[in-house]
């Protein structure tokens, strides 16, 4: 079985690894375990399709019947009944309040994070990122934007904010972009704040009021990569699930007496709990942003991004189709994640560290320093055909060699319990 390998630059060397696709003709892979695959499997997917199908039928039956709207342009915010049934969704899973007026459709969490950037910064400009962070975020970062990476460290309650506020300082007056009425930030910072991709970590709640109230200080935008918040099953008492830890967003409060008209965007998307084909997300973000984006020739050429599936969305969510949907498959991940860590901590060499997630799609995972995961990963390909992602790889200096990525997300319980006891035994038996 051949995986396609990508190269990308992180610092001087060049770094590959498999990402590859872990499906074929509509089926699972025979023969590789592609742990390193950060999207939902096929039992997930179907029951998609099940939720769109029934959700198109009823949409297209209404514009039929009426003036087939869904198929114009669309308001450039994006179609009126997916803002409004995405605000109580969202409301609804977030257990806060999520203003509709505040939300912008977007063709994905990628699509808009490189809008962002692109329509609001300039090459040479800072971007502050968390070290690990999303790996391929960096690619966006550095090859198509072109921008400064600085890494921040982290710890188990996130972005260290005295660093962040020191590399700030030091780097204030070194981007491109200087502020004004349609640029109105001087710098860029990056966060996974919500079950982390590649940690599963949330970001402290003092943490989080501490950032927000540095990118006021700084002139930053803060763009929170929002893709897990609702993959939360942190458990209640009664068997139900608490809500996720309160969104970055929430804390850019407008009653603040130093809110400045908005540091924080929320880059959401459907990708992880209905599917990536989809291509549909949206912003929370501030007004002056709407207004910045609204005015830009991208939607005022095109109208709304993907208005046809925004608006068949915008039904499924009225049908409470998607939050039934959800549902299921956090009790899914809760028994996967809990098999799984079993194995962990059955079968991991002694020494290794790790946590059991509460929400997301990954599990980090420690080996005993000075072990080589680069050695362990090409053991696993070759001889068991197992890919997964290296820590070095979530690095822009390369660090966390020791450290490794793998997913939960795909495989059924019973794959993945197998894959995995077959990666503790290659780990343990290389580090004797």
């Amino acid at each position: 079985m051949q995986c396609n390998v990508q190269n990308i630059r992180l610092k001087d060397s060049q770094v590959s690894w498999c990402i590859s696709q872990p499906w074929e003709k509509g089926s699972l892979r025979k023969g590789m375990w592609c742990l390193n695959f950060g999207g939902p499997g096929v039992q997930m997917t179907r029951q998609t399709v099940a939720v769109m199908k029934e959700a198109a039928a009823k949409r297209l039956t209404e514009e039929a019947a009426a003036e087939g709207e869904l198929m114009q342009y669309g308001n450039t915010r994006g179609d009126p009944k997916y803002r409004i049934e995405l605000a109580k969704f969202l409301t609804k899973m977030y257990g806060a309040p999520v203003d509709r007026d505040d939300i912008l459709c977007t063709a994905g969490a990628t699509h808009g994070l490189y809008t962002l950037c692109t329509q609001l910064f300039k090459a040479g400009d800072i971007v502050f990122v968390e070290d690990p962070t999303y790996f391929l975020a960096q690619v966006i970062f550095r090859k198509d934007c072109q921008f400064t990476m600085v890494p921040v460290p982290t710890d188990d309650k996130g972005m260290d904010m005295e660093a962040l506020d020191r590399l700030m300082t030091e780097y204030k007056d070194k981007g491109v972009t200087k502020t004004s009425e349609k640029t109105p930030y001087r710098s860029l910072i990056y966060l996974v704040p919500c079950f982390q991709n590649p940690t599963s970590r949330c970001m402290a709640p003092e943490r989080c009021q501490r950032v927000v109230q540095l990118a006021r200080k700084h002139e930053s935008l803060i763009v929170c990569d929002d893709v897990y918040n609702t993959l939360s099953w942190i458990p209640k008492p009664d068997g139900s699930f608490d809500d996720p830890p309160q969104g970055l967003f929430a804390y850019d409060k407008k009653t603040d007496t130093d809110y400045k008209g908005g540091h924080v965007v929320s880059n959401g998307s459907f990708s992880k709990f209905m599917g990536p084909g989809l291509r549909l997300g949206w912003y929370e973000a501030p007004t002056r942003l709407h207004a910045i984006l609204r005015e830009g020739g991208f939607l005022d050429s095109c109208g709304g991004f993907n208005q046809f599936t925004g608006g068949i969305m915008g039904t499924a969510m009225e049908l409470e189709l998607v939050e039934k949907h959800i549902n299921n498959i956090r009790k899914y991940y809760q028994d996967a994640v809990g098999a799984v860590c079993q194995v962990l901590r059955q079968k991991m060499p002694k020494g290794t560290k790790f946590h059991e997630p509460q929400g997301g799609f990954f599990i980090w995972i420690e080996l005993p320093d000075g072990a080589d995961v680069s050695a362990l990963r090409q053991i696993c390909m070759d001889e068991h055909k197992i890919a997964f992602l290296p820590g070095h790889t979530c690095s822009p200096e390369g660090n966390y060699q020791n450290c490794l990525r793998i997913s939960f997300s795909y495989y059924p319980k019973e794959e993945l319990v197998r894959a995995v006891t077959v990666l503790c035994e290659a780990a343990t038996k290389m580090l004797q």
